[in-house]
């Protein structure tokens, strides 16, 4: 193998990595247990003996260790580990590359080459907006323009510069040409210029360094190394927009800096300048950093870039002219008039230039309009050229966009000024829904899902609609959010500064508890393997709604607990895990044939194994195989393709013992969770019922009792009936007296212990050989027993039991209540071990497919530029991915569970009720995620018209068109300034 076809996330795992070395280790353990498996259920069945089954079980373990040894064999051939600090350039030097690369597609995007950006200049600031000169070194006069603004930097000793600038002088063009030159002329080992926008910083809450970090995973996913970047200075912050920062907290930003940033540490700022200035004065300059301030434009920079940009036209003698011509002669000529002079006082800053050549110099409009008595002030220019940038830049979209687009953008500026943010993230337009939509979107988008899913099962036991058991899981899950994630969702862009001091597991089991309650007051009281009906229960009619209605909340409160396992309740944030990379799984044709092999695992471990175990461990067993090889296969650095050069190649994968403690954390977390919930849950419910049954537990009123010296207690009725309970607690009834009966066996089945049939019922029967009829007249005891067909028995006077066919229809009323009623101990043994059997099972499920979906999804680790429409494409992927991966996983889990014997989840109905609800986890794990709260949006926000129905499509197209910018996933109006103007109200 080549060093240099390897991906650069994985080589660092070759030649003997610690993340190698444990990914052997799992492969061989793995094999081991596999095959320790077979061994040892094959030697329980006692097939070891047979030659032919001994030679089958050994075969078999030679085929799973030569799978592993096939799959590790010269992985780590020839691969030399890098030294750290080569490393640390390999990955600065990713990270360089993709910063290029966005901020040069950006700054083609604003037409900023064509032909050459406005050159802006700028003069050192009043001195007292700046540190001590002692402090900052280097030259006092930093007077330059746009195409120095690399070299301005340099002669500052510090390395820190702060720009100042009026709203629209180009502050953040002058931060992306700073950012685009220093990459130029950047050497091996120089930290990487990254220009962060600093609206979405929030000092009183997160540390610079951890906002850094999150900006650049989620503008460059593929830098999972971000972290270790920054710590090793190899990062140079060019942080845009201090004034963006909420006014509150400016001074609390300017604090962190200072003290976060240590001596050394180089870095570029931008701020308005009357920002700058009240910050100084209320807390302190930036320290060690020198300040220089935009000047305006001259009107012969202005002009002369108009007459540039603007469309030729014919003029006398076919010389070139422009619709500029005669508007900048105007301006020469008569300086003082008040258009002349509100117009020259415009066009003093670049946006406002930008602005008028969009409207003006690329359309048949005539900027002469600019110089009429309508536009006598700057202000009122100003705003005329926000307002007309839009059509202007439409001017050539199809009607159908043109037309509204002025509408979209505007109602997009509003929600951003109602969230008091520029960043407009594709995964936060559900804050623009309705407050009910914002808080169940996807729920209620999944509830035809649901409703669809449930309707197939038979309700007649629960005897409820499936909308009702689609609103209680809906409910459930909910509840289960509210508690797991701290709250519901929030709408605002600032957190809460206060945080609930209550264990989440408290909240979780206290809503578990009323619902155990609910339950246990509505449940039967009888044995439950019965067909009794305990209609003397008072409140048994609730049985018909509130008892499933609370059992499907819980349900729902448990698939809240594997969807926060997950990490997919909470603020949604777009995933930046891939189930593959680009070249690491290699063409469709290479996919199709891993998953082949896969299967093709499966087909051959199933016949090895299944001469040697029952068909259903067999399969199993064979699943089991396929994971494995699954696991290999999509792990296997010789599937990767990537060519990067060898000193890109080395990095110490951390994923996997990152992966690893993640899993565990997971893993841990879902048991106490599950257990805390289903414990109080079931407690809650084992409570109500046995003191419900406590109550019924004596014998009837009016009854006289008697005890006999065996211990046994009896009561005899006023009509003569024996009701009697043993020291065990055994019950039985026994007749007032003699009764007529037949006792049906079959003598052809030894097995058959006979049934009870009274003597109007035997009529019915064929007495005829094999099957033997005997009438007996003696009174009868009905007993209670597990073995029983219908769950009762007769005891007949000789000590012989039968089952009972049909005397329990002649028991009165109250003796059968008395007879059918459980006793509380056996209620509450039931009810509790129920309850935590289900919520061990499910949290362990839950933390297993987690565990599993962090092992088997990677982040991907070669940096690039990410873009709203690459992280949505991304999010879908993971999304989709972990959804799959879960959903399948949780369901082998189930399946092997149901085949276990003493199963823990046998006293909560069976298997089937876990499994049904785990099929909704996939599912709700795409509905609650990014992407799926994204598609709730889009479908309310475009059928009332607010937004188009294809959005990111418009989003895209309006950042083409130069409305929006770009800053990683997120998009920005072109300008603070358009954006307070879109969002003002219009006169129509």
């Amino acid at each position: 193998m080549r060093l240099q076809n390897i991906d650069p996330g994985w080589a660092g795992a070759l030649g003997g990595g610690r993340a190698m070395q444990q990914w052997r280790h799992g492969v061989w353990a793995t094999a081991a247990v596999v095959t320790g498996v077979v061994f040892v259920v094959a030697a329980k069945n006692g097939d070891l003996g047979d030659t032919s089954s001994l030679t089958t079980v050994l075969g078999f373990a030679l085929s799973v260790t030569g799978l592993a040894v096939s799959l590790l064999r010269g992985e780590a051939s020839g691969a030399a580990r890098l030294s750290p600090e080569d490393r640390l350039n390999g990955l600065a030097d990713q990270l360089a590359t993709a910063v290029q690369e966005q901020w040069r597609a950006e700054w083609r995007l604003r037409s900023l080459q064509d032909p050459d950006p406005l050159q802006v200049s700028w003069m050192s600031a009043d001195p007292w907006l700046a540190d001590h000169r002692v402090n900052i070194g280097g030259p006092a006069d930093l007077s330059g323009s746009l195409e120095h603004i690399a070299d301005i930097f340099g002669q500052v000793p510090s390395r820190r510069l702060v720009l100042l600038g009026s709203p629209g002088s180009g502050k953040t063009v002058t931060a992306m040409r700073f950012t685009l030159d220093t990459l130029e002329q950047r050497r091996p080992g120089d930290p990487v210029p990254v220009l962060f926008s600093l609206s979405s910083w929030r000092p009183d809450h997160e540390s610079l360094r951890d906002w850094m970090v999150a900006s650049l995973t989620t503008t460059y996913p593929g830098a999972t190394w971000s972290r270790e970047l920054l710590s090793a200075d190899r990062v140079l912050p060019v942080l845009d927009g201090i004034d963006e920062i909420p006014a509150s907290v400016r001074a609390h930003a300017i604090r962190r800096l200072n003290a976060e940033l240590d001596l050394g540490n180089p870095a570029l700022l931008t701020c308005r300048t009357q920002t700058y200035a009240d910050v100084v004065e209320a807390e302190d300059a930036v320290t060690a950093a020198a300040v220089i301030e935009l000047q305006p434009l001259t009107l012969q920079d202005a002009s002369a870039y108009l007459l540039r940009t603007a469309r030729p036209i014919r003029g006398p003698g076919g010389q070139r002219a422009t619709s500029w011509d005669p508007v900048v002669a105007r301006l020469r000529s008569q300086p003082d008039e008040p258009a002349a002079r509100a117009l020259r006082e415009a066009l003093a800053t670049p946006l406002m230039v930008s602005l008028a050549r969009t409207v003006y110099s690329d359309g048949s409009a005539d900027p002469a309009e600019l110089l009429t008595s309508h536009f006598h002030n700057p202000a009122a220019l100003e705003q005329h050229l926000l307002d007309a940038f839009v059509p202007a830049a439409f001017r050539d979209a199809p009607p159908a966009v043109g037309d509204d687009a002025r509408r979209w953008l505007g109602f997009l500026a509003r929600h951003l000024q109602e969230q008091q943010t520029r960043d407009l993230a594709w995964w936060q337009l559900y804050r623009a829904l309705p407050s009910p939509l914002r808080l169940l979107g996807p729920l209620l988008l999944l509830s035809s899902v649901a409703v669809a899913v449930v309707a197939g099962i038979d309700l007649t036991y629960w005897t409820v609609s499936a909308p009702a058991v689609t609103a209680a899981l809906a409910a459930g899950i909910w509840i289960g959010h509210l508690a797991l994630s701290g709250g519901p969702l929030r709408h605002a862009p600032q957190r809460t500064a206060t945080r609930s001091r209550v264990p989440r597991e408290i909240i979780l089991s206290a809503a578990a508890v009323s619902l155990g309650i609910a339950l246990g007051a509505t449940g039967k009281i009888v044995l439950d393997w019965t067909v009794y009906d305990p209609a003397f229960d008072p409140v048994a009619a609730g049985e018909k709604w509130l008892g499933p209605m609370a059992l499907w909340m819980a349900g729902g409160m448990a698939l809240a607990l594997a969807l926060t396992v997950l990490g997919v309740t909470g603020e949604p944030r777009p995933s930046t895990l891939l189930s593959r990379r680009k070249g690491r799984t290699g063409s469709l044709p290479v996919r199709i044939a891993s998953a082949f092999g896969v299967l093709l695992a499966v087909g051959l471990a199933y016949l090895f194994i299944q001469p040697v175990l029952s068909p259903k461990y067999a399969l199993g067993a064979a699943v089991l195989v396929g994971l494995v090889v699954a696991f290999a296969v999509w792990n296997n650095p010789r599937a990767i393709g990537t060519a990067v050069a060898a000193r890109q190649a080395r990095r110490v994968d951390r994923w996997s013992l990152r992966g690893g403690h993640a899993a565990a954390r997971a893993l841990v977390t879902a048991l106490l969770t599950g257990v805390c919930m289903g414990g109080a849950f079931g407690l809650a419910q084992a409570t109500t019922l046995a003191v419900r049954a406590d109550r019924h537990s004596e014998f009837p009123a009016g009854a006289t009792q008697h005890q006999a010296p065996d211990g046994t207690r009896y009561a005899i009725t006023a009509d003569g009936w024996l009701l009697g309970r043993s020291p065990d607690g055994d019950r039985y009834v026994r007749t007032p007296g003699p009764v007529h009966g037949v006792v049906i066996t079959d003598s052809a089945d030894r097995k058959d212990r006979g049934s009870a049939v009274t003597a109007d019922g035997a009529k019915s029967w064929d007495c005829r050989h094999p099957v033997k009829c005997t009438s007996f007249y003696t009174p009868i005891e009905i007993h209670i027993s597990e073995d029983a067909v219908h769950g009762e028995e007769i005891k007949l006077p000789s000590g012989r039991f039968v089952n009972d066919a049909d005397f329990f229809d002649t028991l009165p009323r109250r003796s059968a209540d008395w007879l059918f009623t459980a006793s509380p101990a056996r209620l509450f043994n039931d009810a509790a071990n129920s309850g935590l059997a289900a919520g061990l099972v499910f949290g362990l499920v839950s933390g297993l497919a987690a565990g599993v979906h962090r092992s088997l999804v990677r982040p991907v680790d070669t940096a690039r530029a990410s873009s709203p429409l690459a992280s949505l494409h991304t999010d879908r992927v993971a999304t989709i991915t972990r959804g799959i991966i879960v959903t399948t996983f949780g369901l082998v889990v189930f399946a092997l569970l149901s085949y276990a014997p003493g199963s823990l989840t046998s006293n909560w109905n069976s298997v089937y009720d876990l499994t049904f609800l785990w099929i909704l986890v996939g599912p709700l794990s795409i509905g609650l995620s990014a992407w799926g709260w994204l598609l709730t949006a889009r479908l309310w926000l475009g059928a009332t018209g607010q937004l188009p129905w294809r959005l990111m499509t418009f989003l895209d197209e309006a950042h083409r068109r130069g409305v929006l910018r770009q800053a990683g996933a997120v998009y920005q109006f072109r300008h603070h300034r358009l954006q307070e103007q879109l969002a003002a109200p219009t006169s129509d």
